[in-house]
Order: C-alpha cells, then sequence, then structure tokens
C-alpha cells in the first residue's frame, strides 16, 4: 500500500507594517490642530489692546524744575511709568497688525493638517506627502513670525535705555529662533520615523517547516 505522501506548508505570510505607525500620527496632529484652533479663537476675540484697556496712566506734562525734590521724583516716577505704557502701546498695537497673519496662516496650516489626518487614517499611500508639505509650510510661517515679533520686541526694547545693546535681547532672539528650530526637527524626526515604519517591507516566512516529507512505501 503506498501511503499519500505529506507536503507541509510552503506559502508565504504577507506581514504588512502596523497600521499604528499612521493613525499614532494622526492622533498627534490631531491634538496639534485642537490646540492650535483653541489658539487661533482667543487670538480672533480678543485683541492685543484689549490688554492695555486697564492701564491707566497720566502724561506727567513738564519737568517741575522749580518744584521740590519730592515733586521731581514723582515727576521721574510718572514720566517712567508713562514711557513704558506708551512703548506697551506701540508694542500692542505692532502685535494687532500681524494678527491677521496669524489667524490666516493658522488656519491654512490647520486645514492642511485635517486633509492629512485623514489620509493617514485611510492610510492613503500619499499622506506622509501631505504631512510634509503641512510641516514646511507651518516652518517657514513660524520663522516669519519669530522674525517679526523679534523686530518688534527690539524695538520695545529700544524704548529704555538699560535694555540698548544688552546681550540679553542677542539671548532672547537666539532662544526664540532655536526653539522654532528645535521643535520642528524633532517633529520631522518623528514624522520620518513613522513613515518609515509605515512602509510595507514585503513577504517573509512563516516558519521553518517548509520542507516536503514523504513518507516509504509499504506493500
Amino acid at each position: 500500500m503506498q501511503t499519500v505522501p505529506w507536503q507541509g506548508h510552503t506559502g508565504h505570510v504577507n506581514t504588512g507594517p502596523s497600521k499604528w505607525w499612521s493613525w499614532g500620527l494622526a492622533i498627534f496632529l490631531t491634538i496639534m490642530v485642537f490646540f492650535s484652533l483653541i489658539g487661533i479663537v482667543i487670538s480672533a476675540i480678543i485683541p492685543y489692546d484689549q490688554f492695555m484697556s486697564e492701564w491707566e496712566v497720566e502724561e506727567p506734562g513738564t519737568y517741575p524744575a522749580d518744584g521740590t525734590s519730592e515733586e521731581q521724583d514723582d515727576w521721574n516716577a510718572t514720566k517712567g511709568e508713562w514711557d513704558t505704557y506708551v512703548a506697551t502701546t506701540n508694542l500692542m498695537e505692532d502685535m494687532e497688525e500681524l494678527r491677521p497673519f496669524q489667524i490666516g496662516t493658522g488656519l491654512i496650516s490647520s486645514v492642511i493638517a485635517i486633509v492629512a489626518i485623514f489620509m493617514l487614517f485611510q492610510l492613503n499611500p500619499n499622506a506622509y506627502k501631505v504631512v510634509y508639505g503641512w510641516l514646511a509650510f507651518l516652518t517657514v510661517t513660524q520663522f516669519w513670525y519669530a522674525w517679526k515679533s523679534q523686530e518688534m520686541l527690539n524695538e520695545f526694547y529700544s524704548s529704555f535705555p538699560e535694555f540698548e545693546d544688552s546681550f540679553w535681547m542677542s539671548i532672547q532672539s537666539g532662544l526664540q529662533i532655536g526653539g522654532t528650530l528645535v521643535c520642528n526637527i524633532f517633529l520631522l524626526l518623528i514624522i520620518i520615523m513613522c513613515s518609515m515604519k509605515s512602509q510595507d517591507k514585503g513577504q517573509v516566512e512563516e516558519s521553518g517547516f517548509h520542507t516536503t516529507f514523504t513518507a516509504g512505501s509499504t506493500e
């Protein structure tokens, strides 16, 4: 009697990448968009000059050259507070001019991110291209806004002799721009890692039992 030959399973298994690399990035972007939209709403409903509405300061008038030392000291204190008020008001007005840019770019960035989020959840192969485009747009607008904001702060500090040509101003400018750069590089690395991990690596062997076994024959 001839036994029926037995052959082990020799197929391959499609082990695709985990969906959670794309889904996890989508959830992360969703959180970023959520807080970004909150910031946009706050910026839209609360103008910068609103912060100055409760700050009441009187103009010091002319310097009391013939006044007492107490009157002169009071004038100096009032003048210092007035100068601070004027400089801060100018800063708020300059920042108010940037508000439309901040809101507009924030909305565009959020729309691009939302499109990327839907594509990531759908495991669309072009999703990461949209994510890279979103990050590029976000980085450019953040650097431009940081540069303009720093210009305004430098003008604000120049109103005070004690801050003029201060080393602290250079440090502050470097920290603002450097912080933006570091955050975006870190975000870029996260996106690259998720993109690499979500790539299909093809077929792999299921196990080591891929040999063919044939039983001996008996009569």
